[in-house]
């Protein structure tokens, strides 16, 4: 009896180390998609931090409820992803524009697909002053699509030793409430030059070491659902030895 049952045991245990050893016949996703961002008011790339933004998609080809993945917008507003199956997909760009409209897109061994986003804030006039080890920034806000626009929660810098800058990439040091310049207003009653855009949002002074090269650069948000940032152009700043 007890023969027995150690050979039906062992037999079990054969087929499951069988059967967790078959092949996978599965092929691996594949498939080449890529393509941009762009900026509506611009026609060129959005201007973002890598790891911000993304966009979303759902494969819609196997479930009616399919899960979601997010493929990264770099800094430049393009993507790039090789790592996908071929299929039918829901997409839509998320990060710091107007909502913008879920659409389908068939993907085989190699496609491309555009989105064209309108940002919240415009930031522009960005200007840098380095005094000794002291840095300054100023940048001026501007907003193309003004009504129904939310409230503008904050300007504020960014700091980096590297090329990538924004909330994403950035010195931590520089992300307390000191150097942020808190807006919290509606585009109606942020105060106004004679252009119609915004006054000049000027930093507190910013403490930076002699000797090192810095990145920098603004960005603004307003409050909604993702809460991302706006963004300046980049700037680098190099600080002399003492």
């Amino acid at each position: 009896m007890k023969k027995f049952i150690y050979s039906l045991l062992f037999g079990t245990s054969a087929l499951l180390m069988a059967s967790c050893m078959e092949v996978d016949n599965f092929d691996a996703p594949d498939c080449h998609f890529y393509g941009k961002v762009i900026d509506s008011t611009t026609g060129e790339g959005i201007v973002s931090d890598r790891g911000d933004c993304h966009i979303r998609i759902w494969e819609m080809s196997y479930k009616v409820n399919p899960g979601s993945q997010d493929l990264v917008i770099k800094e430049d507003g393009t993507f790039n992803n090789t790592k996908l199956f071929s299929g039918t997909y829901d997409m839509v760009p998320e990060g710091s524009w107007w909502p913008a409209d879920t659409i389908r897109v068939g993907i085989g061994k190699k496609a491309t697909q555009n989105f064209e986003v309108t940002p919240y804030l415009k930031l522009f006039d960005f200007q840098t002053k380095l005094v000794g080890t002291t840095l300054t920034m100023s940048c001026r806000l501007d907003a193309p699509v003004k009504e129904g626009l939310p409230q503008i929660m904050e300007v504020r810098p960014f700091l980096s030793l590297n090329s990538f800058c924004g909330a994403s990439n950035c010195i931590s040091y520089y992300n307390s409430s000191t150097f942020k310049i808190n807006v919290m207003k509606n585009w109606d009653k942020i105060d106004k030059a004679e252009d119609g855009k915004s006054i000049t949002f000027t930093t507190v002074d910013l403490p930076v070491k002699p000797g090192y090269t810095y990145f920098v650069r603004m960005g603004a948000k307003v409050k909604d659902k993702f809460e991302k940032f706006n963004y300046t152009e980049i700037v680098k700043i190099e600080v002399p030895n003492e």
